[in-house]
């Protein structure tokens, strides 16, 4: 790897989109691992995913976005060098996935009232709180035949699939809206107004020796590479650092 992307959300919503691809990944990777430190971590993420789908109306910004998309899609269809045959999938996705989310229930409720589940999730709310004479619950589990867990972890991602099919989708199709130019950060600073962007994405060297840090909004947004710094844990970068943009 000879570069670094970076994304920043400009937006709430965008950042609960990130989030819930970020922990579905994570549990994805993580329900392959056998080891119960590491299973540990999976638990952690699972509730976490619970937690961010609980907090925020993620299924309305879902439908609206889907409706977006939809929208562009019937725009492109009049353009004559994009494929009928993609665009109509796409088509076909984008209707699949927002009916199933108008006709669904609450996301991931079923997971929070799952007897297994819901005392764990308050264990792993308290730091330390997973020692096994506080669940040994979680300790029995981890004894259990591996087919056994991974039948029972399947069944649990499954009430995520949804959300995490229509956040993928949505996605994909907002880094696609941006196409990334190139750009000098002068004593690593650089400023720009967002037309009311949703994403930026920055790809940099990791030769540069630093890393992006963003403050703005939809409107307008500054980007100021920063230097980890053994005395105050970073300080800002003094040299000019090349950059790629995408504003999405």
């Amino acid at each position: 790897m000879t570069s670094i992307l970076y994304e920043h959300p400009l937006n709430e919503k965008l950042r609960s989109y990130l989030r819930v691809e970020d922990l579905f990944r994570q549990l994805q990777h993580l329900r392959q691992c056998n080891e119960e430190v590491q299973l540990s971590s999976f638990f952690a993420a699972l509730f976490s995913l619970i937690d961010v789908l609980d907090r925020n109306d993620i299924r309305s910004d879902l439908c609206k976005d889907l409706d977006r998309c939809q929208s562009a899609l019937v725009q492109w269809s009049a353009h004559p060098d994009i494929a009928d045959d993609a665009l109509t999938d796409m088509l076909k996705q984008t209707i699949r996935l927002q009916s199933e989310l108008l006709k669904g229930g609450k996301l991931a409720g079923a997971l929070k009232e799952d007897k297994f589940l819901a005392p764990l999730r308050q264990r792993f709310g308290i730091t330390g709180g997973t020692c096994y004479f506080d669940v040994p619950q979680l300790q029995y589990w981890f004894s259990l035949p591996i087919e056994q867990r991974q039948q029972q972890i399947g069944e649990w991602l499954q009430h995520f699939q949804l959300v995490a099919d229509a956040i993928r989708y949505i996605l994909q199709f907002i880094r696609e809206r941006g196409q990334f130019q190139s750009w000098v950060a002068y004593n690593g600073f650089y400023q720009s107004n967002t037309e009311q962007f949703e994403l930026l994405r920055i790809r940099y060297p990791i030769a540069s020796g630093c890393y992006p840090t963003v403050s703005g909004n939809r409107y307008r947004y500054a980007i100021r590479f920063m230097q980890l710094c053994e005395t105050q844990g970073r300080t800002s970068s003094a040299q000019s650092i090349e950059f790629d943009l995408a504003c999405c």
